[in-house]
Parts: structure tokens; sequence; C-alpha cells
């Protein structure tokens, strides 16, 4: 935090700050407040040192670490190298032999012997790409080959010619029962015409019947008609009716049983389409394995007749394979008869590369006790820094109680007291009564009150500031008469102390009271400034008036002059 930062923070009191900078603050916060308020330790920075120093060791500690696993890691290197040229060393012999087979497969060179071991030794790895790549080719033609077996044989092709007859069938009688069922449906509408007709022509007869005849003419058709013949008609009538509802039930059934026909001749068909779908697949992929059997064969060089004879191709494997051996032990064969000077060259190295790696392990050990002494260092002066600020909050104690006792937030507890606590992270907690938090147990405007108590005692401690300056912006909001009067005497006994001190308030005359009060001498009157808002919403001085304070002795001549009368 900048010390302007700080200077405003604990000059200026504002009245919806003074509970959330006192007593709603995190007691770490509190903390942080009040030791910041005090300023720092006087005389040298001893804790800035101490952190300089082991920021020092720790840099010097981790370059003695990196400097001695280098070493280590070299060491460990060279060592590596050193066993695998003894390794080979071991293996020298057969000379003549090894420079044959290399002048054979690499030919000879300007350069000489080591120029040939370089190409050869640059030619292992495609050999041994080249390899690898037969052995794919070759288990792929061993199962290209039984997977041609297998279609060329009798049961593959009729196992084909079956599922080609049972599809054929398959598809005819799907068409048949597809025209069965369109049949079927035909004669379902039909007779679904004439039922929906006979059920009108049912409700026109029953209607006919519950009306009978009118003045001996049919209620229908006008007919002039006897009783009897009436009912003979409407009899024969109902029994043609029923005869022309039958025949719909029968439709469809007829028709539920094509449908079900149709669904079971599908499902035969969509079962042989998929057999010999499965069969066709067998077939694409002998297809597609060919053609990628072919792909290696043109990648690694080999003869595509070989495809068909597996065998021929595992001769060529093996025949590839003893080169790559033979040309493998004349390279190490020849490398051997040049590593017994590289082996001496490699133990004077390691010689040298132990003592270096032993200086950096001491030197490590060093800067390891460094490291703990710095740190010991560091956590003695954060000790004594912490005990210098205990003491200095020990000594505004007195004073934090003076103005809390003056403004007087409650009636029965009478003190506050101050706790702190933890090492490495510090807690600052306010007490009243038995171990009580005010926090919690007091009202909005006791808060207040003893919220100011705290501000002005951390205001007053300051010994770092000689800005005398004390500005309180509506300090006596929720607070009672008795309380702000009381504020308005402490007011008064700062401002005898030569500090400067501006106050806003609402009520009139409690400004006139603290102008009155607010006195360091008696030729340097009160002023109050009347503000109100302007036109654009801004601040606007409407008034200044000098208070006066009030003359010696005046209450003395008010009662003297009322004992007269």
């Amino acid at each position: 935090m900048s010390a302007l930062e700080q200077l405003c923070r604990t000059s200026i009191i504002r009245d919806e700050w003074i509970a959330a900078l006192s007593l709603d603050l995190t007691e770490t916060e509190r903390f942080d407040l009040v030791r910041t308020a005090l300023g720092t330790v006087e005389g040298a920075d001893y804790a800035g040192r101490a952190r300089d120093v082991q920021s020092a060791s720790e840099s010097a500690h981790a370059e003695a670490e990196n400097g001695y696993e280098s070493a280590r890691g070299y060491l460990t290197r060279t060592l590596t190298e050193l066993a695998e040229a003894r390794d080979i060393a071991t293996k020298a012999g057969g000379l003549d032999e090894a420079i044959a087979i290399l002048k054979a497969e690499v030919g000879s060179t300007e350069e000489g012997l080591t120029r040939q071991i370089a190409v050869a030794r640059e030619g292992l790895t495609s050999r041994r790409v080249r390899l690898s790549g037969i052995a794919r080719a070759l288990a792929e033609a061993r199962e290209l080959a039984q997977q041609r077996g297998e279609l060329a044989s009798p049961v593959f092709g009729t196992r084909k010619t079956e599922l080609g007859v049972a599809l054929i069938s398959a598809q005819e009688e799907c068409e048949r029962a597809r025209a069965a069922l369109a049949k079927a449906q035909a004669e379902f509408a039909v007779e679904q015409q004439a039922n929906d007709l006979g059920a009108s022509l049912i409700a026109l007869l029953e209607h006919g019947a519950r009306v009978g005849l009118h003045d001996g003419h049919c209620p229908l058709c006008d007919a002039l008609r006897t009783q009897l013949e009436y009912e003979q008609g409407i009899s024969t009538a109902r029994t043609r009716l029923a005869e022309l509802g039958s025949g719909i039930e029968a439709a469809r059934q007829n028709l539920a049983e094509k449908d079900l026909a149709l669904n079971s001749a599908t499902a035969i068909l969509e079962q042989a389409q998929r057999l010999l779908a499965d069969l066709v697949s067998v077939e694409s992929s002998l297809r597609a394995r060919e053609e990628f059997c072919a792909s290696l064969f043109d990648e690694f060089g080999l003869d595509h007749s070989l495809s068909t004879n597996p065998d021929g191709l595992e001769r060529v494997a093996l025949l590839e394979r003893s080169r790559l051996v033979d040309l493998e032990r004349s390279v190490l064969t020849l490398e051997a008869s040049q590593s017994i000077e590289r082996v001496k060259e490699l133990e004077s190295r390691v010689t040298t590369l132990r003592q270096e790696a032993e200086a950096a392990a001491d030197y490590l050990a060093k800067a390891q006790a460094a490291v703990a002494t710095a740190r010991n260092i560091d956590r003695a002066v954060r000790r004594t820094n912490a005990e210098i600020i205990d003491e200095r909050l020990a000594a505004i104690n007195p004073l934090l109680n003076e103005l809390y006792q003056r403004l007087r937030p409650h009636a029965e507890w009478r003190n506050i007291e101050y706790s702190i606590r933890g090492d490495v992270r510090r807690y600052l907690s306010l007490k009243v009564g038995d171990n009580l938090n005010p926090q919690f147990v007091f009202s909005s405007g006791q808060r207040r009150a003893a919220g100011l108590a705290f501000l002005l005692s951390v205001h007053l401690s300051r010994p770092w500031c000689r800005w005398q300056t004390l500005v309180l912006d509506d300090p006596v909001q929720h607070i009672d008469d008795y309380r702000a009067l009381h504020l308005v005497e402490v007011l008064a006994a700062l401002r005898r102390s030569d500090r400067q001190v501006i106050c806003t308030v609402e009520d009139k005359s409690l400004a006139d009271l603290l102008c009155r009060r607010l006195l360091s001498t008696s030729e340097l009157p009160g002023r109050r400034i009347d503000l109100d808002l302007g036109t654009g919403g801004a601040g606007l001085v409407t008034r200044r008036t000098e208070i006066p304070p009030m003359p010696t002795g005046v209450l003395s001549r008010a009662f003297g002059s009322g004992a007269g009368k």
C-alpha cells in the first residue's frame, strides 16, 4: 500500500466506512490496518536484508544443485560410453572376415575403413526396415493363401449358389405376397364402402320403423301400403342389410393374413440378402488384401510371383536376416578394433569427472548449510519484528481504551481489549465483557461509536505522519445525541492539540456546537460552511459563517442576572 493511500485511509473517516474499517474487518485485515498505520520498524531493514540473504543463498543452492546434477549426469553418460566401449572391445577378432563382408556389402571408399563402417552403420537401419517389411509381406501372403483356399473350396461355391437360389425364391415369394396384399386391400376398401352405405340405410330403416305408416303411405317412399306389407318390407330390408355388412369382417381378416404373409416373406428376403452380402464381403476383403499385399511387395522390391509362394518368400526373409546379422557382426568387430584406445580415454575422463562430482557435492552441502542458516536468520528477524509490533500495539491500547470510555458505546461494558495471536499470519481481535466480540453483540449505533474510538486511536498513533488534519464525513449517523456530545468533546480535545478537524454533519445546531467547541485559541473562531447541490449535481457552497466562541463567564453572568431578578 502506498504512503498516500495509507495517509488518506487513516486521516479520512467516512460515515459508511466507520464499521467496515473497524469492527467489521476480519482479524487479519484489522491487524494489517494497525500495522501499516504504525509504520515499519525503525533502523535498518533487517527483514529485507534477511530476505535478500535467504534469496541469494537459495539461488546459490539451486545453482550448486544444478551443477551437481549436471556433473553426475555427465559422469553417468561417460560411464555408459565406457561400458559400451569395453563391450565392443571384448568382441574384437576375425578382422579379415569382417573386412571382406563389409567390402562385399558397401564396397570400398576412398576415405578408408572408418568411412566404410559409417556407411555400413547407416545402412543397418534401412536393412532392418526392409527385413521388417518382408516379415509383414510374408504374414500377409500366408493369410492371403489361406483365404484364397477358403474361397476356392466347393463348400463356398455351393453355399453361394444356394443363397442365390434362395434369394430369387424369396424375391418371388415377396412379390406374390405384395400382390395378394394389394388385392386384399382393394377388397377391403369395397367392403368398407358397402358397410358405410349399409350403416346409413340401417339408420334410415330404423327411423321408418319408428315413424310407421302416414295415412296409409310409406314415410320413406310415399307408396300406398297396408300395415302388414309395410312390416314385411321392413323385415326384408333388415335381412338384406345384415347380409351386406357380414362381408367386411371376412375382408378385414383376409387383409391381416395377407399383411402377415408379406412381413414373413420380407424377413426371409432380408435374411437371404444379408447372408449373400456376407459372402460378397469376404470376396471384397480378398481383393483388398491382394491390393495391400501387392503394395508391400512394391514398397520393399519383392517379386510378385512370391505372393502365391509363401515358402519361397520365407527363404528370402531368412537370407535377408542372415546378411543383416553378418553385417552387424562385422561392424561390431571392426568397431571393437578401434575401441581399445577409446576405452583408455574414457577411463581417464571418468576419473576427472568423479573428482568434479565430489567437488560439486561438497559445494552443494555448503550451499544447503547456508540456506538453513539464512532461513533461521529470516525466522529470527520475523519473530523480532513481530515482538516490536506487539510492543507498539500495547502502547496504543490505553489510547483505544480512553477513547472508548469517553464515547461510551455501551452502558455496561466500559472497557475494550484487544488480543493478538498467530505466528505466520497475525490476527487482531477486539473483546468486550467476558471475551465477547462487539461485532456481534453491539447495535449499529454502538458499533459506529466503538469503530470511531478504534479509528481515532489509529489516527493518533501514526509516528510517521506530520499531517495534523482529521476529516470526518457525517460520523454521527445512527448515533444518539448523548454519544454525539461525547464525540464533540473528544474532537475538542484533539483540536486543543493543534489539529485541524473538518467535520460534516446534517444538523445545523450540531454544526454550530462543533464550531464553538473545536477551538485552539479564542482568536480563531470556528467556520461553518453550508453546502447544497448545484444545477449539475455537484456540491455548491451557499454560505460561509464565522461562529465565535461563547464569551468567557457567560454562564456565571447569566446565572447572576437571573438571581438579581
